[in-house]
């Protein structure tokens, strides 16, 4: 029984290991949630894939229906910072799924965890004016330069996102990830063909400063992403590090609801500056399909951005940042078939650009999934 004693403490340090080791920053899977893995990241990717389909759509029917065109240059940036409201205002609706998962769950209060909550309420005000700028710099990007273009300086993010990943959050890269991220870019790059129904007239164009607005925003959107992703890190999972508890999806929720909250106030307050609440009552006055028309497109992008949010935010909580990423820009393509779909803008089609970015996107996450089959795979045995 005396000589059994070392072997059974050195078994029992080796079981405690992966509790205490952090998760591998390449594919960020943790043994605490593996058996939710798959059909999180599966669930997330639909969501983006959705979210951001109809949410995109309905911003054309709502620049299309509105004559954007017609517009003059003093009314150039009307609504950018309405589109950019209604990328984070329907945060409430996340409300009742996030009190049903958190419900369950009762946290016995400590000095760590108030300490945890005073720097996350510090992160989430953080992360919500990157949001609210970002959304504001998207939205004026497409208004000021041709859509292609914006798209390609869009595309930057696949470069700052695995830049900020190295330093921010120490991730690791394989062949496999930077192959999905090769492929992303060219994806990205690939849409440069799609149209979009606010696009600004030959007098509308303000290239230095449509360029400048679309890069700042793909750096924000690379570095929203990275932000996330160390909150989960630095924080959330650690609250469970100590408890046989898994990480709980709610934590999605739980990031998007805050941060989604000062990102609306910071938006409203600039729409009221800014006097756009005038537009939104003249413009719903004259849409062509009605009122009832007007409000439906406004509240169905609304849903559409909390939907994509939860995606791309529950991306980076069961993968990381990169994953996230290149799921939400391997979706353009899908909607630059589905803009000629529904729209019959001038001299857009289905042409080759497409067709061969639903190829690369397709190519792009079957690359990244598969490492994450791989290792799944490998930390089975």
């Amino acid at each position: 029984m005396a000589q059994n004693q070392p072997i059974f403490q050195t078994e029992e340090h080796f079981v405690q290991i992966p509790v205490s080791i952090e998760r591998d920053s390449t594919t960020l899977i943790n043994s605490n949630r593996k058996p939710n893995h798959w059909p999180t990241i599966l669930l997330s990717t639909v969501f983006v894939i959705i979210g951001q389909s109809i949410a995109k759509l309905l911003e054309n029917f709502y620049y299309d229906k509105i004559n954007r065109s017609e517009y003059n240059e003093h009314r150039q940036n009307d609504g950018v910072w309405t589109q950019a409201l209604l990328q984070t205002v329907g945060f409430p609706l996340l409300l009742l799924p996030f009190i049903i998962l958190t419900a369950k769950k009762q946290n016995q209060p400590s000095s760590d965890n108030q300490l945890h909550y005073k720097s996350l309420a510090v992160i989430y005000i953080c992360i919500g004016i990157v949001m609210s700028v970002q959304g504001r710099l998207s939205a004026m990007g497409k208004l000021e330069i041709p859509f292609g273009i914006f798209t390609l300086i869009y595309t930057t993010q696949l470069f700052f996102t695995p830049i900020f990943a190295s330093f921010v959050n120490k991730t690791k890269f394989n062949r496999w990830v930077v192959i999905s991220l090769l492929l992303a870019i060219v994806t990205g790059a690939l849409t440069l063909s799609s149209s979009f129904g606010g696009e600004p007239d030959e007098a509308e164009l303000n290239y230095a400063r449509g360029s400048w607005a679309a890069l700042f925003a793909a750096l924000c959107f690379s570095l929203l992403l990275c932000n996330i992703q160390n909150v989960f890190d630095s924080y959330i999972f650690k609250r469970t590090e100590s408890t046989t508890r898994k990480p709980s999806f709610a934590s999605v929720f739980e990031v998007i609801i805050f941060s989604s909250l000062v990102a609306t106030l910071i938006s409203m307050v600039g729409l009221l500056i800014a006097g756009e609440q005038h537009d939104l009552k003249r413009e719903m006055n004259g849409f062509p399909k009605g009122k009832g028309a007007y409000v439906m497109a406004m509240v169905g992008q609304a849903v559409s951005w909390q939907i994509y949010w939860v995606g791309i935010v529950g991306l980076v909580f069961s993968v990381s940042s990169v994953l996230s990423n290149v799921i939400s820009v391997v979706t353009w393509p899908i909607v630059s078939v589905l803009v000629v779909i529904f729209f019959n803008y001038m001299d857009d089609e289905f042409d080759v650009f497409k067709g061969v970015a639903l190829i690369t996107a397709v190519l792009s996450a079957a690359a990244y999934f598969f490492r994450l089959h791989k290792e799944n795979r490998n930390s089975a045995y």
